[in-house]
């Protein structure tokens, strides 16, 4: 169990990581890193736009990964880390297809 939650609170703190220089505009547009569609490259007002909202989106993302790793490490010791496991990646899965369909919802916006 323990291995579970280091593992589920580094992916945590990596996509929280990820998200700041985002959410800061601090990545100009390249090829690796951002919200990198046909539309972002347009422009770069659009660019910081989407990646902005992207990187919020990914530091909830991350933040509600953390919580939940810790929440299941103490509310469901006994559940064996098998279906830790699978609850903490039911969540993340879940949260980051919400984030990935905000994120396209609002550059459909711009």
């Amino acid at each position: 169990m323990k291995n579970t939650l280091f593992l589920w609170l580094f992916v945590g703190l990596l996509f929280i990581s990820m998200s700041i220089p985002l959410v800061l505009e601090k990545v100009p547009p390249n090829r690796w890193y951002g919200f990198r569609v046909a539309k972002t490259f347009s422009s770069e007002r659009i660019w910081y736009s989407a990646n902005r909202v992207a990187g919020y989106d990914l530091l909830s993302v991350g933040i509600l990964t953390v919580v939940i790793a810790v929440v299941t490490r103490l509310l469901f010791n006994q559940m064996g880390s098998t279906n830790a496991h699978i609850v903490n990646f039911t969540f993340f899965i879940s949260a980051l297809v919400i984030a990935v369909i905000h994120s396209f919802l609002n550059l459909n916006r711009l």
